[in-house]
């Protein structure tokens, strides 16, 4: 008899080979090597996982993820398949180092928001512009986001607040510098998204209306600011709210991708037969309206509960820990995965203002999919070795 994690991965390895077999037949040639390899490394990482003494739950869930960003974006344009392939293989040498990381117990709190700061200082000065935010790096020909890991360092700070009960003012002064630059860059996503996570931990901690209303004040206050201060935002915010009057310029995007989830129904229009080529930048900003027209309300709320699936292993996996500290480090790291998700489903079904970041571990993006791999890794380490007290 197959035991139950063996027989998942063999029914998933052919729920894999009729995909791919099915884009073989949409597109007459597919890079059959590429599915291969990654796998060979995700199974590899899910048989170390469990004989180092690891909980590896999150890896099989992961590998949905990864692989149904690969089968649409291979679907769009092989070339985007075969780079987002290297960013996965990368991705997995992220998860090992998380894994180690995860395992340690670093305690140099100012350490942490000192490498947060730095990273996005080092960007503002020396980076490069795309999409509106100076949020590139460009070092030997290897482009890559800096903010992906700033945002993870700043978690392990912010864990270690709220568990010692640091200065506020020390607080103070590390968000408002990590904030301040993130303006400077004009990077409002990843901006958010930090400021979620934070008031969550804030609320988690220690609940209050009072805290909750300022909280919110505070995000009217940076709606209006940037409102004022970064006509890219402005852009963003009116296509949100008055798509229809500006179909042909800055409400294009949201609309196509209106209609493409609407065109997919309940059971989609099936893979290769969506008008894909019509949304702007959807490799990145839109593969999960994509996802919409073509796998249809079923595809998309399978991928959602993929996502809370991955969440609930977290939080069960966190529950069991004694150190407060390590709790709040996983939780940190589970909302910004999360909370990026929603931000991003959220924008394209027009609950939220759009952000542009990329949905974790399916949308193309090597920096984004390294990050993320090495937060499960972080969070896989922070469980501990099984049997551990």
């Amino acid at each position: 008899m197959i035991r139950a994690p063996y027989r998942t991965w063999l029914e998933y390895t052919g729920w894999l080979i009729c995909l791919v077999l099915w884009l073989f037949w949409l597109q007459g040639q597919i890079c059959w090597w590429q599915p291969l390899v990654l796998w060979v490394m995700i199974m590899a990482l899910f048989l170390l996982t469990r004989v180092l003494g690891y909980d590896a739950g999150a890896l099989p869930l992961a590998a949905v993820l990864v692989f149904a960003g690969w089968i649409f974006l291979t679907r769009l344009s092989p070339v985007w398949a075969e780079s987002h392939t290297w960013g996965i293989l990368i991705g997995g040498l992220a998860y090992l180092l998380g894994l180690w990381a995860g395992s340690r117990r670093f305690c140099r709190p100012l350490l942490w928001a000192a490498l947060a700061v730095g990273l996005l200082l080092i960007t503002a000065l020396a980076g490069e512009s795309a999409g509106g935010a100076k949020a590139w790096l460009n070092l030997g020909g290897f482009r890559f986001q800096p903010v992906e890991a700033a945002r993870i360092f700043l978690v392990f700070y912010l864990a270690h607040y709220f568990a010692d009960g640091r200065s506020k003012w020390e607080l103070a002064a590390v968000l408002g510098s990590f904030f301040l630059i993130l303006a400077w860059q004009r990077d409002l996503g990843p901006a958010l998204l930090v400021f979620l996570v934070f008031c969550w931990l804030s609320l988690h901690c220690q609940f209050s209306w009072f805290k909750l209303f300022g909280f919110l004040a505070a995000a009217a206050g940076g709606f209006a600011l940037a409102w004022l201060q970064f006509p890219h935002f402005q852009n963003r915010a009116v296509a949100w709210l008055r798509p229809w009057e500006y179909l042909d310029s800055i409400g294009y995007q949201v609309l196509q991708g209106l209609f493409a989830l609407r065109s997919g129904g309940l059971a989609g229009r099936g893979l290769g037969a969506g008008s894909v080529q019509v949304i702007p930048n959807v490799h990145t900003d839109y593969l999960f309206a994509v996802i919409g027209e073509e796998f249809g309300f079923l595809g998309t709320f399978a991928l959602l509960m993929v996502y809370l699936s991955l969440a609930f292993w977290s939080l069960r996996l966190l529950h069991s820990l004694p150190e407060r500290r390590l709790q709040l480090t996983g939780l940190g790291l589970t909302l910004l995965l999360h909370l990026q998700v929603f931000l991003v489903a959220g924008g394209i079904l027009r609950l939220v203002p759009f952000s542009g970041m990329t949905l974790p571990l399916v949308s193309y993006g090597s920096t984004s999919l390294a990050a993320q791999l090495a937060m499960l890794g972080i969070v896989t380490g922070l469980g501990g070795r099984r049997g551990e007290g």
